[in-house]
């Protein structure tokens, strides 16, 4: 995969050609998924509905005010309901649209705020929690037109791109060198083009209203991720955004340089004062 290319080119497609996916596809999407990464150890599980009820039976059950999309196929994530299993699910699901774009196939996440109303319309007898649900298929090609980026109130900057656009805040608000008052300096001559790049494809990733509720600080060769406590978005789809966030980063940055490990989710001994707001709380550090 060209992991920057497929980040920039992925739009949430919220309407879709009444054409099947091919059973070979879905096939390889299971495939892709059972040799995906995952943050830890977790059970996790991928079903497809490709029914033709089953957008019916999704309406009203999944989807921001029950609006499920009428696609052709479905994809069901279950996990092993442990600490930050939902970060975890993000993460694999990210993987998962990514994989998707390079398909051909277009995605969109679907809010799920009732596990046992989702098996239940979908008929899953599971132990395993659902942790994300993605309508997916042939999306219908969408009007070019305006990416707003929000740099801050007093700042903000609009360009022209193709697909489904939302306002999202520009990656050079959601960087910090060493500590929250200092933003990173994204000028070529000071930083890391990979790391700008990683921090660049996270600030792409997929956040309820997008709200994107992470921030990096960068210090020496670590990357240190932090969560935004926010009242607009529960803590399911919070956690969901963060893990794909962490994804993107991931990706782009173990795809330049070798050896680099996985995020990891124990942050306990790290004491160091990044003046932190109080509604940003440390959850996960990177190093290279």
């Amino acid at each position: 995969m060209n992991y920057l290319e497929l980040i920039e080119k992925r739009n949430s497609i919220r309407d879709f050609l009444r054409k099947p996916v091919e059973q070979a596809k879905l096939d390889e999407i299971t495939g892709f998924f059972n040799s995906a990464q995952n943050l830890f150890d977790v059970n996790t599980q991928l079903l497809i509905f490709s029914n033709e009820d089953t957008a019916q039976r999704l309406t009203g059950v999944v989807g921001y005010r029950g609006n499920a999309f009428n696609a052709p196929s479905y994809l069901v994530m279950l996990s092993e309901e442990k600490d930050n299993y939902l970060i975890n699910a993000g993460f694999v699901s990210e993987h998962i649209l990514l994989k998707l774009e390079e398909m051909g196939l277009s995605s969109c996440y679907l809010t799920c705020d009732d596990d046992d109303i989702v098996k239940k319309a979908l008929l899953i007898d599971s132990d395993l929690a659902v942790a994300t649900v993605i309508a997916f298929g042939y999306g219908k090609k969408e009007k070019d037109t305006t990416k707003i980026d929000i740099h801050s109130p007093s700042n903000v900057s609009i360009s022209s791109k193709s697909g489904h656009i939302a306002p999202k805040i520009a990656v050079t608000a959601l960087a910090f060198d060493s500590d929250f008052n200092t933003p990173y300096n994204f000028d070529d001559e000071y930083a890391d083009p990979v790391i700008a790049d990683a921090l660049y494809a996270a600030s792409l990733s997929p956040s309820f209203l997008n709200h994107q509720n992470y921030r990096f600080v960068i210090n020496g060769t670590h990357i240190y991720l932090f969560n935004q406590l926010d009242e607009m978005v529960t803590d399911d789809d919070n956690f969901l955004g963060l893990g794909a966030a962490m994804l993107n980063f991931h990706m782009i940055l173990s795809s330049k340089y070798s050896g680099i490990g996985n995020w990891s989710l124990d942050v306990s001994n790290i004491k160091h004062d990044f003046k932190n707001p109080s509604d940003y709380i440390l959850v996960a550090v990177l190093d290279i």
